[in-house]
């Protein structure tokens, strides 16, 4: 009995296993079915759409066309903006200054090579001597003691070396000013266009690359001994405050001091600029180089002042910064000028 009862449970299980089977190919063969027929639906309705997609993708491509040409001519437009403010900055200088047969058939980026030259000259010579005015004879003996004032002789030759780089430092806003015209940079004409607060963002992020691209710019002149000795050296001749004058700001090897002037341009390429900003930042480079140079010490932190800067020229390893003492600080390089003073004392 015991025989026949496993038998007939084994037949058992196999019926079951059979009716599992039939029921798995029915609905195999019912989704195949329902595939098919979803397959043939999709077809019919991607024959029926094709003749309207096809007429839809001309549509599109004849508004894209369309939409290319106006945004070509609102680009056009756009930078036209630049142009019209360059020539603008060039008639007010250049027109007040040189007659008019004499700049006006040049071709334009000649004549804003000439604008900037004659600012870039304007601004070395009124900031110097105010500045030299100011503290070695209406202040005399306040800011600067008498014998640490630099000669005559020292401060001509300053010049001397200034004026033969001028001609080659304003090359370098010319050629920006060719490239944002031409709208190879993030440059924008106004203000409005982005708004304030957006403009003062991008005007952080600006001084920001600047100030970490001159720092390790600077540094390298340094360190890199053919570019010390062939190009920065020409600066470091004066190393002591009886020495170094105002006048100093810009006494550069031409290479010198458009390798240190770079950071600016890379800046129009990374960040969004408004372009007048940008051209008073180089500018102001002129009374920035002068003023750091005069051996005083503002003690106004976070500023890179004459104080940190003094120290440079007498260390020569030591605050590389331009305009704060931030990259020094966070590369180890910074050397305080009241730190000297209680070493002295």
């Amino acid at each position: 009995m015991g025989r026949q009862y496993h038998f007939s449970s084994g037949r058992v299980c196999g019926l079951f296993l059979f009716v599992s089977h039939m029921q798995n190919i029915l609905s195999f063969l019912t989704s195949l079915r329902c595939h098919i027929i979803l397959i043939g639906i999709f077809t019919l309705v991607s024959f029926d759409c094709l003749f309207s997609s096809l007429s839809l993708s001309f549509l599109i491509a004849g508004h894209v066309l369309l939409g290319a040409v106006a945004m070509e001519d609102h680009g056009s437009t756009y930078l036209q903006l630049f142009v019209d403010e360059t020539c603008l900055f060039n008639r007010i200088v250049l027109g007040s200054l040189l007659p008019t047969k004499i700049w006006d058939p040049l071709p334009h980026f000649f004549q804003t090579w000439l604008r900037n030259y004659i600012g870039g000259v304007l601004v070395y010579f009124i900031s110097g001597f105010l500045w030299c005015f100011y503290i070695y004879y209406w202040k005399r003996n306040v800011y600067v003691p008498k014998d640490a004032i630099p000669s005559n002789k020292a401060m001509l030759l300053q010049i001397y070396v200034s004026m033969k780089a001028m001609p080659w430092y304003t090359a370098l806003p010319t050629i920006s000013e060719y490239m944002v015209e031409n709208g190879w940079t993030k440059c924008f004409p106004r203000i409005s266009d982005v708004g304030w607060l957006p403009y003062i963002l991008y005007l952080v992020i600006y001084v920001i690359i600047v100030e970490f691209g001159i720092y390790w710019m600077h540094r390298e002149l340094h360190d890199i001994k053919p570019l010390y000795k062939h190009l920065h050296a020409t600066h470091h001749i004066y190393n002591k405050q009886n020495t170094l004058s105002p006048f100093a700001g810009l006494a550069f090897h031409p290479l010198d001091g458009i390798l240190q002037a770079v950071p600016h341009v890379t800046a129009l390429f990374l960040v969004p600029t408004h372009f007048m900003t940008h051209i008073l930042l180089l500018f102001i480079e002129g009374i920035w180089t002068a003023n750091i140079h005069d051996c005083i010490h503002g003690n106004l932190w976070p500023v890179m002042g004459a104080g940190y800067h003094t120290i440079h020229h007498t260390t020569y390893r030591h605050n590389y910064g331009h305009y704060t003492i931030w990259m020094d600080w966070i590369f180890g390089t910074l050397r305080n000028p009241l730190d000297e003073e209680s070493k002295d004392i």
